[in-house]
């Protein structure tokens, strides 16, 4: 970075703490004042005229309108001719990924107390009309003080506010969708249940050191594929790119079908309390789920106080005593993998490479990404309508289809092969006539002509004819070319 690129306006930028795939987040201080603070532009590479810009002042927005000790907090929002940047709170402390990546599971007290700051931020923004999407655990700072911080607003759905294509950052979601609700794999609206859907994934794994809906293990000792995992799966030290998006469409499934790993059964001394809660959080249907954040604090609190525990900062401060963290030993949103170190030495790192998510971003904020949260990446080159999905061109003049397949298919739009359903979110498509063909190995081809308008959803409802069902027809295979 050059000596002029090092300062945005007043302030000076100090070192890089975080990249995404259109912006860049720099520790920095104020030239004048001395005061610190974190400055979240976008990058070199981004024109500040682009629509990408909007969405940052969008951002800027939410931030202003939905300020809570929970959520970090912004000071400023500046452009000149062409650059843009939001100055928001200096924070130091490891994310809620590193803090479980050293402790591996948390005590009850310690995990409860996390849940019931982040819900009551959460809580705060529905109350307000926006709903977060894509929390995890990296996008939630703890401080030295035993605070909690939600972080990245990029993809939050706001009613009052035009948005971008979703999400604005691309985020790796896309690849692993672990912590999203079984409707936003289906790429229906996202409302309030679904953040509390994902902060009980996050309760759950604090509590547990593993996700509700993660596959069994294999026992590397044997080679050989746990008890209850799907056909084709193995275990790998260094799977293919292909397997990586074959699990993540594994855990899509999982999450939309499959019921949580039984909570009593990882921590069998867990309160009846707590467990009630963590359930409810995890419905597949939303209106069985609590309404909002406010709900998941107000019974996350109730649990506390019946306990007997002290303040939620005692309780969390005391887990980052135990797991020896604090200070500035992360930035915000730099952390080690979620996994506790021994599953690491068994399971590779699932984050795809920069360049890879990079690509993947780029297309998904075209409009162009085809997904099924863990979609197989495609050859770029295709007919005109997959170009044009791929490049946004022409996007005044799309529509989007959307597809559902009992029990399942692979969906061909204009000869190009999209993804095996269920699709993440509609397919968008230049306006104009279509050919869509549904696939399934034991089943004849489904074919369908559709003509989509401008601003138009198109849904195709099938039923594939199954001739030969195989033992688990019913659900995708999640390694076409695993080794038996």
């Amino acid at each position: 970075m050059s000596a002029a690129a090092r300062q945005l306006g007043p302030y000076l930028l100090r070192e890089a703490v975080s990249a995404r795939a259109l912006t860049v987040t720099y520790r920095a201080e104020h030239a004048e004042l001395g005061r610190a603070a974190l400055v979240k532009t976008l990058k070199p590479t981004v024109s500040a005229a682009s629509a990408f810009a909007a969405g940052l002042e969008r951002e800027a927005k939410i931030l202003a309108r939905i300020r809570h000790p929970n959520i970090i907090d912004i000071h400023d929002f500046q452009r000149d001719d062409d650059r843009i940047w939001l100055v928001l709170e200096p924070l130091s402390g490891p994310t809620l990924a590193a803090l479980r990546a050293r402790a591996g599971r948390l005590d009850e007290g310690a995990a409860a107390a996390i849940a019931l700051e982040i819900a009551r931020g959460l809580g705060h923004a529905h109350e307000r009309g926006v709903v977060h999407r894509e929390l995890r655990p990296e996008r939630v700072i703890i401080t030295p003080s035993g605070g909690v911080k939600i972080l990245e607003f990029a993809a939050a759905f706001d009613g009052r506010l035009p948005s971008l294509p979703e999400p604005f950052e691309g985020s790796d979601t896309f690849a692993r969708p672990d912590y999203m609700a079984p409707e936003q794999i289906l790429g229906a609206d996202a409302g309030p249940q679904a953040d509390v859907f994902t902060l009980g994934v996050l309760l759950f794994e604090m509590l547990t050191g593993a996700r509700p809906f993660d596959e069994p293990k294999a026992d590397p000792a044997e080679g050989s594929p746990a008890p209850g995992a799907p056909r084709g799966s193995r275990p790998s030290l260094a799977p293919r790119e292909d397997d990586r998006w074959a699990e993540g469409r594994a855990v899509a499934h999982r999450i939309r079908s499959a019921p949580p790993q039984p909570l009593r059964a990882l921590v069998p001394d867990v309160s009846r309390g707590l467990e009630r809660v963590v359930l409810r959080c995890l419905e597949k249907e939303p209106e069985q789920r609590y309404e909002s954040g406010r709900a998941v604090a107000d019974a996350l609190a109730e649990e506390l106080a019946e306990r007997g525990h002290p303040t939620a900062r005692a309780l969390i401060t005391r887990a980052l005593a135990a797991a020896k963290l604090g200070g500035d030993e992360l930035p915000p949103q730099v952390a080690p993998s979620v996994r506790p170190p021994a599953e690491r030495r068994h399971a590779p790192s699932l984050a795809p490479d920069v360049g890879r998510l990079a690509g993947i971003f780029a297309l998904i904020v075209a409009g162009g990404a085809l997904i099924e949260l863990g979609l197989r990446p495609h050859d770029a080159a295709g007919p005109p309508s997959a170009e044009a999905r791929q490049t946004g061109e022409g996007s005044e003049e799309r529509g989007y289809l959307k597809v559902l397949a009992r029990p399942w298919a692979e969906v061909v739009v204009d000869g190009e092969l999209i993804d095996v359903t269920p699709l993440g979110r509609p397919i968008p498509l230049q306006a104009g006539r279509h050919f869509v063909t549904f696939r399934h190995p034991n089943a004849p081809d489904e074919k369908r002509t559709i003509t989509v308008a401008a601003g138009q959803t198109v849904t195709l409802d099938v039923s594939m004819r199954i001739d030969r069902p195989p033992p688990d027809a019913g659900a995708p295979p999640v390694d076409r070319d695993a080794s038996p």
